[in-house]
């Protein structure tokens, strides 16, 4: 990519539900980099209403007249998934950098299609993989790539909310919309940090069982996985939407030949002769504060790279491998 800065970045947003107005309006309007230029959502009365609390000079229905009338650098999708390639080829066409929510495309080959559209057309393709950006996260990726905890054994990793009211949005429980169900929304995110963190290796074998039982919906509401890539390790998954607890359930542990590591709160330990030994983390163990923090950096790195024009930590080809994992669990599934 060509080299050049910008005092300030020009940035829209496609869809002002959610996690936009959670996170991403309130946290580019802190960013002295950035000018927060217009709001767009096909729900004309929510995009007036997000754009008139947060003092966005102006409002669109239609993503086409707001890449056409304002002069932006980038841009934040967070839609049903379903929009998200066309969306995708309207911002790179107009010249717009994109940082993208998950899911990032309802299959692999939808996910490289926006890849190859984004490389075409020369842009930043950023896909919002938060927990990448955790201290937590990036702490342990440096103790693995390090080497210090030996050679790679197993991964068990699992995330399960408690059951409760189901407060989803109507589009993520259709298979049309969204690609999926829990394995599409938990799972994908857990695949991913396991994957940055082990570097990708290739996978060879994978086999996934999925149910909708509990909350009777048209996709799956629990899914377990098992996954093996090529140096001989497993990894093993399961996620589910309506666990009978008080509380949810979000762990990692990752076990090698002369230690291991906990995630969520993090924890190391290494084998010393026939001792374990447990090492003190640097990081911090509240879990709201690492995860609300890791939103903020994620957007962040993102205007960094759009000033800098720089490849992200997180990007478009990495997630067309996940989706590819995905894929062939769906498929070992019988769906």
């Amino acid at each position: 990519m060509v080299k050049r800065r910008k005092k300030t970045v020009k940035i829209g947003i496609v869809g002002a539900s959610g996690i936009c107005q959670v996170s991403h309006i309130p946290n580019l309007k802190l960013d002295q980099r950035v000018e927060l230029t217009a709001i767009c959502d096909s729900d004309p009365g929510r995009a007036s209403v997000v754009a008139n609390r947060y003092d966005v000079p102006v409002w669109y229905e239609q993503a086409e007249r707001m890449f056409r009338d304002e002069e932006l650098d980038g841009v934040i999708i967070s839609t049903p998934t379903i929009a998200h390639l066309p969306l995708c080829q309207i911002a790179f066409e107009s010249g717009v950098d994109v940082m993208i929510e998950k899911p990032f495309a309802r299959d692999a080959k939808e996910a490289q299609t926006i890849v190859d559209t984004a490389r075409k057309n020369k842009r930043i393709l950023m896909v919002a993989m938060n927990h990448r950006f955790r201290d937590d996260t990036l702490m342990l990726k440096e103790i693995m790539d390090q080497g210090d905890l030996g050679e790679l054994s197993s991964v068990r990793s699992g995330w399960i909310k408690r059951l409760g009211l189901w407060s989803r949005p109507n589009w993520f429980t259709d298979q049309r919309l969204s690609g999926g169900g829990v394995l599409m929304d938990l799972g994908i995110q857990m695949i991913d940090i396991i994957l940055f963190l082990l570097n990708f290796p290739q996978v060879i074998e994978s086999h996934c069982g999925t149910s909708n039982k509990i909350l009777g919906l048209d996709v799956e509401d629990n899914a377990s996985c098992f996954i093996r890539f090529d140096n001989g390790s497993i990894f093993l998954l399961e996620v589910g939407w309506a666990n009978c607890d008080v509380k949810d359930v979000a762990f990692t542990f990752i076990s090698c030949s002369q230690g291991g590591a906990f995630l969520n709160p993090l924890r190391i330990t290494r084998r010393q002769q026939d001792k374990i030994i447990s090492l003190h983390d640097q990081v911090s163990r509240d879990e709201i504060k690492l995860y609300k923090q890791s939103f903020s950096r994620e957007l962040d790195h993102f205007i960094e790279c759009v000033k800098d024009r720089k490849e992200p930590l997180s990007t478009g080809q990495e997630a067309v491998s996940v989706m590819k994992v995905i894929d062939k669990l769906y498929e070992s599934s019988g769906r």
